[in-house]
Formats: structure tokens, C-alpha cells, sequence
């Protein structure tokens, strides 16, 4: 059957690419490196069988290293850095599979190999690539979303709730994806003939008052369907039991450095969320947007808006612009130097950025509300203003879960306009791997070499 051999060359030809990577990498880099000299010697002690020991400069959960030592059960207590790096890359090959299923779910007329393909590229994304190579908890954490995102299209709740208690363990922000995800669910209960009259499609909605209208008839259908409306939530709501009495136990969501991850009110985030995500899918909203619809003509009342919009931008640049020290100091990552140019000319060219972010939120919201519908896009937009906004520190890993939830959702690319995804994936995949294995440096005050990266 041609489609499942060309879904096992698809998976194949990834195997194959990954692990000759990762033999190259670990050559090249055999010791930790960054956050691996945290989470490499604590996944040593839990294959040695010392689970008490904690480094109190870890901020997460130890689900990476439970999940490494389940895997590494024939292995123990010889968990190197090469083995627990391995154990990483089964989660892209889980992503693949699942991100392939939730587009049969949630885009049932895509053929099976446009699914596959449409897979294949997503699990290329460069962000969560990348860290495929690192013993990082980022594979982990979005594998076990995507997972329970997954079950709870599959009306499999109490095994969503599973997969989100697991994701939470790897990142704790995840608690806010499986409120997501219920949130998504209960939109489910009503049927296509209800849906359809109070929560229409968010591209074409063109006042505010749509927003007004698709909460009163959401409401409504809560009220009218109450107990299924339990029976669903119910799940969910002990896995925010559960994760409210860890928070009391803890005295705050994060568990180590706590100094250098304390909350703020970080608006600007959601700013450098949208170019980002409209420019890692640039090909994607080109291929399903028509180009007539994201250039529009102004008309006055939407010349009002926009000036509103830019005005409200820019307050929000000038009050909740944050800037952490680490974003300052470390010139091993590219937001380093991403930043110095943003902040150049005293800090001006962070106003003049703030018709770029308009439009990439724009571009992004036609793309995603083309398919999905209001409220849908309203839960999304929540979930990942809860998720960015708290973090004080300009990191691009903070990305990979709004991003593939968008990327997944959205109507998605054919043909050409995936190809050319493809190769910008690949392309940026190709220059980011080879800085980091052959332009390394040092820095004069530390010993050990240096790498950039993400």
C-alpha cells in the first residue's frame, strides 16, 4: 500500500537523519553542556537508585529523568550522557505519530499522505529540533501535551488528564495547556448546527460584539448540557487539585533558582510570540490565506483601530518591555544578540517594531481563524498569554507548545507552499547545528568551551 510505505520512509529517513546527528554531536560535545550539568547528574543519581537527592538549581518537575530511567531499566546505573540524550529523541518520533493523528481529527479532509507530510514538517520545527540533540525536557514536555490534547479529542479524559498530570511533570506551565484543553473539549459538546449559530469562524468576525454573542450561546450550552459538562471537567479539575496543593507545598510553581525565575508582567512576550510564529510560518499562512485578505484597504473605521491598536502596543512596550539579566549576559544564546539590535538607537526601535508585531498578529490570526472558530481562538490566545506573559527572560524554548498548537490547528499548506516550509525548516535546522558543533569559543573569565544556540 503506497501510503504506508511512504509513511515508513517518512519515519525512516527522520530515524536515520536524528541518530547520524546525534553521533556527530556527541563526538563533538561528549559532556554536558548548559542546562545538561543540572539535569545529566541528577537522572545519574535516580539510575543509581538515589531518589532524594535533589540540585536545587533544577526549576521543574523530575518527570525527564523518571521517563529516562524507565527507559534505561537494562541500562542502570550506566546512564551516560550519550544514553539519556537518546532517550530524547524517542519523544520526536511520538510527536510525529501524534501530530499526524490530531491533523486526521481536527482536518478530516486532508488524504493520509497529506497528513503524514504535513507531519513530517511540523516535527522539523527548529526550535523543538534542535533540543532533539540535548538532554533538555522540552521533547518530553510536548510529547505528553500533544499526547493528552490527543486523548481528549479521542473523548479519552481521564486519560487526557493522565497525559497532562505527565506533561506538568516535565514543565509546570503545561498545567495551563490542559485547561486548555478542556476548555477546547467543552466547545465540543455542542453540536455542528449549534456551534455554528453562536461561535462562527474567527476570521470573518468583524465586531466585537461576535465575541459577546459566542460567550452568551457557549453559556447556554454549558447550562443545557451540565452533566456531561461535569463528567468531562472532572479529570481536569483533580489534576488542578493536585497541581494547587504542589504549588501550597511548595510555595510557588517553581522549584530551584527561584531568584532568577521569579514572575512579571512580561506583555511584550506575546508581541515577540507573534513574529516569531508568523515568520516560522510564513510559507504556511501564505499557502492558506489569500494575499487579497491579509492586505486589506483600510477603511476609516478600521484606520481608527489600527491607530488604537499601535498606541495600545506602544504603552504596553514602554511600561511591560522586561529585560532579565540572563538576556543581557549571555551571548551563548541568539536572543543575546537579537535583543542588541532590537535595542539599539536608545530603545526607539522597539517602538518602530510595533507595526511589524501588528501584522504578524494579524497574519497569524487569519491563518488560525480560518479554521478554527472564535471562542477556539479566544482559549488559544489565553492559554498563551498565561503561559508567556509570567516569564520575565526572552527564550525561544518558551515557544514550542503555542507554536505547534498553532501550527496543528491551522488550515493547513499543500504542495508547494509545504515544500518551501520544508526547506526553511531544514535550512535554519542545517545552520543552527552546524554553529553549534564547529563555532565554538571561550570565555575569559570560565574555562570550557562555549556554544551558541537557541
Amino acid at each position: 500500500m503506497p501510503g504506508y510505505s511512504t509513511s515508513a520512509g517518512i519515519v525512516a529517513l527522520h530515524l536515520s537523519t536524528l541518530i547520524g546527528i546525534s553521533l556527530i554531536w556527541n563526538w563533538m560535545v561528549p559532556q554536558p553542556y548548559m542546562d545538561e550539568i543540572f539535569h545529566i547528574p541528577q537522572a545519574q543519581r535516580y539510575c543509581r537508585g538515589d531518589y532524594w537527592t535533589w540540585d536545587p538549581k533544577l526549576t521543574t518537575p523530575p518527570g525527564l529523568y523518571v521517563i529516562s530511567n524507565i527507559l534505561l531499566a537494562v541500562r542502570r546505573p550506566f546512564c551516560s550522557a550519550f544514553l539519556l540524550r537518546l532517550t530524547n529523541l524517542s519523544y520526536t518520533f511520538i510527536i510525529l505519530f501524534t501530530v499526524a493523528s490530531l491533523l486526521k481529527t481536527m482536518h478530516p479532509h486532508l488524504t493520509r499522505q497529506e497528513r503524514h507530510n504535513s507531519a513530517a514538517v511540523i516535527v522539523c520545527f527548529p526550535i523543538l529540533w534542535f533540543f532533539n540533540f540535548l538532554y533538555y525536557t522540552d521533547g518530553g514536555s510536548s510529547a505528553f501535551i500533544l499526547l493528552s490534547w490527543l486523548a481528549a479529542k479521542k473523548r479519552r479524559h481521564l486519560l487526557s488528564a493522565v497525559g497532562s498530570a505527565i506533561a506538568v511533570t516535565f514543565r509546570q506551565t503545561n498545567i495551563i495547556w490542559s485547561l486548555f484543553i478542556v476548555g477546547t473539549a467543552l466547545l465540543e459538546l455542542s453540536t455542528p448546527s449549534e456551534r455554528r449559530r453562536f461561535d462562527p469562524k474567527a476570521a470573518f468576525v468583524k465586531s466585537p460584539l461576535g465575541l459577546v454573542h459566542a460567550l452568551t450561546g457557549f453559556i447556554q450550552m454549558l447550562f443545557s448540557k451540565f452533566a456531561r459538562v461535569v463528567a468531562i471537567s472532572l479529570p481536569y479539575l483533580g489534576l488542578l487539585a493536585g497541581f494547587a496543593a504542589f504549588v501550597k507545598w511548595n510555595g510557588g510553581i517553581v522549584l530551584g533558582d527561584r531568584s532568577n525565575h521569579v514572575p512579571s508582567l512580561h506583555v511584550v512576550q506575546l508581541f515577540y510570540f507573534a513574529a516569531f510564529t508568523a515568520g516560522m510560518s510564513m510559507f504556511a499562512i501564505l499557502g492558506v490565506v489569500p494575499v487579497a485578505r491579509l492586505i486589506r484597504k483600510p477603511t476609516l473605521r478600521s484606520s481608527l483601530v489600527l491607530l488604537f491598536v499601535a498606541s495600545a502596543m506602544a504603552f504596553c512596550v514602554y511600561n511591560f518591555t522586561n529585560v532579565h539579566p540572563f538576556l543581557l549576559a549571555d551571548n551563548r544564546h541568539y536572543t543575546f544578540y537579537i535583543w542588541r539590535i532590537m535595542s539599539r538607537f536608545n530603545g526607539k526601535a522597539l517602538y518602530a517594531l510595533v507595526p511589524a508585531y501588528m501584522a504578524a498578529a494579524w497574519f497569524c490570526w487569519q491563518a488560525l481563524g480560518t479554521e478554527q472558530t472564535l471562542l477556539w481562538v479566544v482559549i488559544y490566545s489565553v492559554a498563551t498569554m498565561l503561559t508567556l506573559i509570567p516569564s520575565p527572560l526572552l527564550e525561544f524554548r518558551y515557544f514550542i507548545t503555542p507554536y505547534l498548537i498553532y501550527r496543528i490547528a491551522m488550515r493547513q499548506p499543500r504542495g508547494v507552499w509545504l515544500f518551501l516550509e520544508l526547506v526553511l525548516y531544514t535550512a535554519i535546522n542545517a545552520v543552527t547545528v552546524w554553529i553549534f558543533l564547529n563555532k565554538s569559543f571561550k570565555w575569559p573569565h570560565q574555562e570550557g568551551v562555549q556554544r551558541f544556540m537557541w
